[in-house]
C-alpha cells in the first residue's frame, strides 16, 4: 500500500481539470479522432447484441406416430423389429471390441462368454415381462 500513500484522489482530480482547461492547436481533433473508433466499435457491440437478441424461429420435430386402433401384436412386431436392428448394431459394436480385446491381449472368448450369458438373461426376463402386459392386455 505504499504506492498509494502518497496519492490523493482530490489532487488527481485537479491535476486533470487543469490539464484539460489548458488551450492547445488540434486538441478536439484529437479528442474526436480518439471517441470516434471507441464509438464505432461500441455501436457495432450493440447493433450485433440486438441482431443476435432475437430468437430464431421454432423448429418443428416430427416423430413416428402409429394409429390409436393398433393391436397389442401389431404393437409387439414394431418392438421386435426395432430390436432386431439394436441387435445388429450391438454385434457390431461387440466384434469391434472384441478386435480391440485381442489386439491388447485379453481373453476375449472368455468375456464374450459372459456376456452372452447375462445378454440372455437380460432378454428372458424382458420377454416374460412382455408376456405378463400381453396376458394383463387381453
Amino acid at each position: 500500500m505504499s504506492f498509494f500513500q502518497d496519492a490523493s484522489l482530490k489532487g488527481g482530480v485537479a491535476d486533470l481539470f487543469g490539464y484539460m482547461r489548458e488551450q492547445r492547436g488540434g486538441q478536439l481533433l484529437t479528442l474526436l479522432l480518439a471517441c470516434v473508433p471507441t464509438a464505432t466499435i461500441v455501436a457495432m457491440f450493440y447493433f450485433d447484441a440486438m441482431d443476435k437478441a432475437t430468437p430464431p424461429p421454432p423448429t418443428v420435430t416430427y416423430f413416428e406416430s402409429w394409429p390409436a386402433d393398433r393391436s397389442v401384436e401389431e404393437s409387439l412386431a414394431a418392438i421386435r423389429e426395432y430390436q432386431k436392428k439394436k441387435d445388429a448394431m450391438r454385434a457390431r459394436e461387440r466384434d469391434a471390441y472384441k478386435a480391440l480385446g485381442s489386439v491388447v491381449g485379453m481373453d476375449v472368448e472368455k468375456l464374450d462368454a459372459e456376456a452372452q450369458k447375462e445378454e440372455a438373461a437380460r432378454r428372458a426376463k424382458s420377454e416374460a415381462q412382455i408376456a405378463a402386459r400381453v396376458g394383463a392386455a387381453k
